[in-house]
Formats: C-alpha cells, sequence, structure tokens
C-alpha cells in the first residue's frame, strides 16, 4: 500500500480545463481536507482475489476469472458488493470518492495521475492501446504522485460512495463520507476500453453496483 498524507487538495473540474463532464456532475470545484489514509498500490488481482475465493469469504466472478493464467490481471466482473466483501475479507475497504481522487491527482490539480500531459501507451493503458487488460502495475511511469498505479485505465474503479450528481455542492469539507443511501455507485478511472477523456482524474461515472468486465477496485 501507498499513504497519502493528511491535508488538503482540490477536488473537482475547474471550469476551462477542457475535461469536464456536461451538467456539471464534477464540479464546483473545492478544497476538501483528507485525514492521512493508504491505498493499494496496484488493483486487486485475479490471484489476490482468488484467495478470497478460497476462503469463501468471496464468490468467483461469472466470467473472465482465471488466476492460474491471468493472475497478475486486475479481477474485473465484480460488482460493488463483491468488492466490498473482498475488502472487509483483507481487514480494508473501498475508498472513498475523495480519497480515491486525492490518491489519482494529488494536490496540485493535475488532469492525469503523472500530470497534464495527454495519456499515451506507456503511461495507461487507455483505449488506444489495445481495449484488453494488462498486468496490474505494469505501467509504473503513469503513477501518481503518492506511487499509485493504473489509476486511469487498465480496469475501472468502484469507490465506497453512493452517486449523487449534486453532492459536490453540499459535501462537507472535511473528510466527506459521500451521500446517503441513492441507487447507484461511483466509479472511477476509466478502463482500457476508454478515451483520454474517460481517464481524466475528476471524471465521475457510476453504475447500479453490476459486475462488468472492464471494472475492478
Amino acid at each position: 500500500m501507498v499513504l497519502v498524507p493528511e491535508g488538503s487538495f482540490t477536488m473537482g473540474c475547474t471550469e476551462g480545463a477542457g475535461h469536464c463532464m456536461t451538467g456539471g456532475l464534477d464540479r464546483p470545484p473545492h478544497q476538501v481536507w483528507l485525514s492521512a489514509f493508504v491505498i493499494d498500490r496496484t488493483e486487486v488481482t485475479q490471484r489476490a482475489y482468488d484467495e478470497c475465493v478460497a476462503a469463501r469469504a468471496c464468490s468467483a466472478p461469472a466470467s473472465g476469472f482465471d488466476p492460474a493464467h491471468d493472475g497478475s490481471l486486475p479481477v474485473t466482473n465484480v460488482g460493488w458488493d463483491g468488492a466490498r466483501r473482498y475488502c472487509l475479507w483483507a481487514g480494508k475497504r473501498l475508498p472513498t470518492e475523495a480519497e480515491w481522487e486525492k490518491a489519482a491527482r494529488g494536490t496540485d490539480e493535475r488532469r492525469y495521475p503523472w500530470g497534464d500531459e495527454l495519456p499515451r501507451c506507456d503511461l495507461a493503458n487507455f483505449e488506444p492501446c489495445g481495449g484488453t487488460l494488462r498486468a496490474a502495475g505494469s505501467l509504473p511511469a503513469g503513477a501518481s504522485i503518492y506511487g499509485a498505479l493504473d489509476m486511469v485505465g487498465n480496469a475501472e474503479e468502484w469507490v465506497n460512495d453512493w452517486f449523487d450528481g449534486s453532492y459536490y455542492a453540499t459535501a462537507p469539507p472535511r473528510d466527506p463520507p459521500g451521500p446517503a443511501l441513492r441507487i447507484e455507485h461511483v466509479v472511477r478511472g476509466g478502463s482500457s476500453r476508454d478515451d483520454e477523456w474517460h481517464s481524466a482524474t475528476t471524471v465521475r461515472m457510476w453504475d447500479v453496483g453490476a459486475p462488468a468486465p472492464e471494472r475492478g477496485f
């Protein structure tokens, strides 16, 4: 795991940045103070998830799961509940949306984990790079300032929060826990099937919690 120290950062997209979402779903930009936390350096792999399956604490994904041959790939086809169960088994938890964004973006409002330079295939596994998963953590040049890998591209990632498009306007400024019960959960980071726009660190996506072949945690 890597340490993200306590302190403030700007969460959300600044108007005119060129990658803000229509409808203001990643706005307004606002200052958030977070306590220090640690986050896994890489996406959870098939090999790691298989240990939870072997312990009968997790259910094997319905498809795309072959840890004997693809153990270093991110585990996908796991719904939000399944991701949460794995984290509990591992003695951890899913990051909040604010924690995910700070781990990916740092404190200098960068567009991507490595800075403002547009993605390349040595920095992120996104759609122009073939559209298939790669081994978790295999692109060290794309690390965030804290050393977290694959924060954009490869598998998109569940976070703990429910999705509320207006939450940024009302979120508490210190350790925001996410909105109260809603329908969808937040998904972050884009996938190997997404373009550079979806790979920006401020872009927010959401789903009802269902498994998907491009989605991990």
